[in-house]
């Protein structure tokens, strides 16, 4: 029985193997299709499914973005595609504003912070009436940017972001419709006779609530206008042609544009309006005669020679500024030129010396500002001649004694010398100089005139002394001044800082004093809550207490420093 069994289970095997091969070959089932991928076609303002990318996009592996490029005639341009990423410091702003109590501020999407780090080149292929782009192989990302330009200033741009972020499949930008330039055509009416050329400025004219939807456009017109859009946004004025037209297109679709117009010797317009019709570029004429009733303002050439001193002894090695300009070299003897300087209005220059006296004091200042004033009657060629100042020296003398108790009672910054002259009235005022400069025991301070000088010595903002009084006169010789030993009866100042009267420690006290020239000191309190101020000789000596980030305290202590020789300041 069992071999009967067994052998009825072997032939029933042999039997389904048979069959298996020699069955007919039935067809491989097919692969569920892959669900679309849903696109938002910005013009158009609805959802659209793709269909799958024939050609170059069909395998399954990547992701591929295309964009149809609606036109009026073939597209004959450029495009670029880029995939926008958001940053991590965007990411942790919005999730630190997620955390807060109240709205949201700013983007209503994560996805809206995404930018394009980079961009690529995209192929176009042109059709009867635009083009499409791509497919263009794209890497995963929240958004996509696609813009592209043709050679008259016409762009396209398409900003989408996916529902779900893709991976693999085909991102449709739909289609995006075409933005005809926007801009001005300008001609120039009176301005054939003028020689030179004539310039303009332009700036956007965009109301507030428009200024993001107008801005959008920015990116491909610079790529589209590059030179134009520099100049449009860095205030650099642009040349205008005489005898035809200016094309300044294209530009943001704003609702207008202000011009200045400038003349080649540089006298500027008021601002001109001129409305602005989106996707269109509308003549505008400049007058003039109109914008310039008094005249374009004429230019000369102008033939200087710059000194040292009052004899005829060159600079050296010197160079020249105009205005923020360029530097351009003075000649041996000190000449230079400089043409078209307009007569209008003063013209401000500085003078650089390049050479410095090996060892020792200099002769004169390092640089000078000259102006050039013209005449009413200036035309043509102006010959001017300008002086750089020789110093004279004022010399501060001081002995150990002296030298050595000012040492005692400053601290860094301090002390710090200030230059003081005498007028005709008798009143002292501080006077600017270009050079302190130590000379072993002494200091050596230079003087640009003759005058009644002295040297006021200040240990601290509150606490100064003057010098002796010198006479400089109309020869270069030196002359001295003497500064004497405080003396020792001088009152003494403290601040002590209190909070329900106990004292504070580490109470953070800046102290001033009359002299706004003289910068002010801070100092902490210390465990009785008290801050040592030293000498104070000054008639006013403002104060501010700081116990943490705030001023809890301010005031001005120069009475209760005389009269008890401390200021409490109770917080």
């Amino acid at each position: 029985m069992k071999r009967v069994l067994g052998g009825m289970l072997v032939a029933v095997l042999v039997g389904v193997g048979l069959w298996m091969l020699l069955r007919p070959e039935s067809a491989s089932p097919l692969a569920p299709p892959s669900a679309p991928v849903s696109t938002w076609v910005e013009d158009a303002g609805v959802l659209e499914a793709a269909h799958p990318v024939e050609a170059a996009a069909a395998s399954d592996a990547g992701l591929w973005l295309t964009a149809t490029l609606e036109g009026s005639r073939p597209f004959d341009g450029e495009a670029r595609v880029g995939a926008a990423f958001i940053s991590d410091s965007d990411r942790g702003w919005w999730e630190e504003e997620g955390h807060r109590r109240f709205a949201r501020t700013g983007p209503a999407r994560l996805e809206d912070l995404a930018n394009v780090r980079e961009w690529s080149d995209a192929l176009v292929t042109a059709a009867a009436q635009g083009g499409v782009v791509g497919p263009v192989a794209v890497p995963s990302a929240p958004r996509y940017q696609v813009m592209a330009f043709a050679p008259d200033g016409t762009v396209w741009w398409g900003d989408h972001g996916p529902a779900t972020q893709p991976v693999t499949g085909r991102v449709d930008l739909g289609r995006l419709r075409e933005h005809p330039p926007t801009g001005v055509r300008v001609r120039l009416e009176g301005a054939r006779d003028v020689p030179g050329t004539f310039t303009v400025r332009m700036q956007r004219g965009v109301d507030p609530e428009d200024a993001e939807q107008a801005s959008r456009l920015l990116p491909v017109l610079t790529l589209a206008a590059p030179e134009l859009m520099h100049a449009f946004e860095n205030d650099t004025p642009v040349p205008l042609v005489k005898g035809g037209e200016t094309r300044l297109a294209p530009l943001p679709p704003d609702r207008l544009l202000r011009l200045w117009l400038r003349t080649p010797s540089g006298r500027q317009s008021e601002p001109v309006e001129v409305p602005l019709r989106e996707g269109s570029v509308e003549p505008v004429t400049l007058d003039v005669a109109k914008l310039f009733p008094e005249g374009v303002g004429e230019a000369v050439t102008l033939r200087g020679r710059v000194l040292l001193g009052d004899g005829s002894r060159a600079l050296g090695t010197a160079v020249y500024r105009r205005g923020d300009g360029e530097e351009h070299p003075l000649a041996p003897d000190g000449h230079f030129t400089i043409p078209d300087v307009p007569t209008w209005k003063d013209t401000r220059f500085t003078v650089r010396r390049e050479v410095t006296e090996d060892e020792g004091r200099p002769l004169g200042p390092s640089w000078w500002d000259f102006v050039f004033t013209p005449a009413a009657e200036s035309r043509g060629t102006v010959d001017v001649v300008w002086r750089m100042p020789v110093y004279r020296w004022l010399v501060l003398r001081m002995d150990g004694f002296t030298r050595a108790q000012l040492k005692e009672r400053s601290s860094p910054p301090y002390p710090v010398y200030l230059l003081e002259r005498r007028d005709a009235q008798g009143v002292w005022s501080v006077v600017p100089t270009r050079e302190f400069r130590p000379e072993g025991d002494s200091l050596a301070v230079s003087l640009l005139e003759p005058g009644t000088y002295r040297i006021q010595v200040a240990s601290s903002p509150y606490a100064s002394r003057p010098s002796s009084t010198a006479r400089a006169g109309e020869d270069f010789s030196d002359v001295e001044t003497r500064l004497s030993p405080e003396d020792a009866a001088v009152s003494t100042c403290e601040v002590r800082v209190t909070r329900e009267g106990r004292p504070v420690t580490g109470a953070v006290v800046i102290a001033g004093g009359a002299n706004p020239s003289l910068p002010p000191v801070r100092g902490d309190t210390d465990t009785t809550g008290r801050w040592r101020l030293g000498p104070m000789t000054s008639n006013a000596l403002p104060l501010q207490v700081h116990e943490r980030d705030a001023i809890d305290w301010e005031g001005d202590g120069a009475e209760e420093c005389r009269r008890s020789g401390v200021v409490e300041v109770r917080l």
